[in-house]
Order: structure tokens, then C-alpha cells, then sequence
């Protein structure tokens, strides 16, 4: 019986400090929605699940097919992923704020005023 005892006590020991750390660092979660407002310290995001507030702090890094982008950058309507810590109120403390790479206009492989044959 006292085996158990000190078996199971050890277990509870070796798993202790892991719970400890994981509880201690909050866990980044990626949240998608569209841009309803932006503010110079927060933004409002409509997403699936409903509306959600966003915290902007001086580490948060905004960026757009990894180039560093101003706020300004941000529009209503904007479709954004979010990386950061979700609190217990709710907010997103952001970390970065991903906007989509522009999309490239198509480019033709065949030069203008040509059909393609040869004359």
C-alpha cells in the first residue's frame, strides 16, 4: 500500500512543474474576422463566432505578405488574422495582425498585338 503511495507522489511530482508552466504562459491563438473599426489602441473585428475587441500594444506587429505595415494599413472591411493571447475578458492582446497579400494582376505570357501565330 505504501508503494502505491509513493508511486503515485511521484508521479504528481514529476507532472507538477509542467501544469505550473503551462498554466503560467497563456496560449497564441489565431482569430480571422473583418475590420469593423480601428482605433489607435484597439480594433473591433466581426468574426463567426461574433464580435470580438482587439488590443493593440507597442509590441504588436501589423504585416502584410511579411512586410511591416503601419496602422494605417488597416481599413473597415478588411479581412485580417489575428495572432495573440486571448484574455479572460475576452480581448485578443495582439501580437500580429496578418493582412492578405495583394492579389497580382494576371500577367499575360503572350506579348500585346500578338495572335500567337507567325506570319
Amino acid at each position: 500500500m505504501q508503494r502505491r503511495h509513493i508511486a503515485v507522489l511521484s508521479l504528481v511530482a514529476l507532472l507538477l512543474p509542467g501544469v505550473a508552466l503551462a498554466a503560467g504562459k497563456p496560449k497564441e491563438e489565431k482569430t480571422k474576422g473583418d475590420v469593423v473599426t480601428v482605433a489607435e489602441d484597439r480594433l473591433s473585428l466581426k468574426t463567426k463566432k461574433g464580435p470580438v475587441t482587439v488590443l493593440l500594444t507597442q509590441k504588436s506587429r501589423i504585416v502584410m505578405g511579411g512586410a511591416e505595415m503601419p496602422l494605417a494599413a488597416l481599413k473597415q472591411g478588411a479581412r485580417v488574422t489575428v495572432v495573440g493571447t486571448t484574455q479572460p475578458s475576452g480581448e485578443i492582446v495582439a501580437r500580429e495582425i496578418q493582412l492578405p497579400a495583394p492579389i497580382a494582376p494576371m500577367q499575360s505570357t503572350m506579348p500585346s498585338g500578338h495572335s500567337g501565330h507567325s506570319h
